[in-house]
């Protein structure tokens, strides 16, 4: 399993990955991930919620619903949640340092995707990058690499 998901990370990089199938708490964890850091700064906005759709769309090859129900699953989780070390935990015991960049990318195109980086946003990329063990350098090339994507999209 944990090749699958190596794979499926590294493949990110290239547009070309889907997420390995049946593990669906991973999928919790990182649909959790990508919920708290759209939500970093109090709310989920429309152009947010669009960027995770996409993010999960993309990497899972779900359909609309199945995407949906996970967004709203890990909303609701949200709302219960305290902290996220656990879900930054389960995320860092199934990958590899190369790995947790490009999922550090990942949650920096949900936090840019309004266009605003917030203090509130800003303080949890650098507390995930902390929790992930990802490096300042790498995490800021992780949100370089996501803003030249999110103007490629846009």
């Amino acid at each position: 399993m944990l090749a699958k998901l190596e794979n499926w990370i590294r493949d990110f990089t290239e547009d070309k990955a889907t997420a390995p199938s049946g593990d669906a708490e991973w999928t919790r964890a990182l649909a959790g991930l990508l919920v708290e850091a759209a939500m970093a700064d109090g709310e989920l906005g429309e152009d947010e919620r669009v960027q995770m759709s996409r993010v999960l769309a993309g990497q899972l090859q779900l359909g609309t619903a199945e995407i949906d129900a996970i967004i709203n699953g890990a909303v609701d989780s949200h709302e219960e949640r305290v902290e996220i070390y656990g879900l930054a935990r389960s995320i860092r015991a199934e990958t590899e340092p190369d790995d947790r960049i490009a999922i550090m990318e990942m949650a920096w195109m949900v936090v840019l995707a309004d266009g605003e980086l917030h203090d509130y946003e800003s303080q949890l990329m650098r507390r995930l990058a902390g929790l992930l063990y990802v490096d300042d350098i790498e995490s800021g090339r992780a949100a370089k690499r996501a803003r030249a994507r999110l103007s490629q999209d846009g």
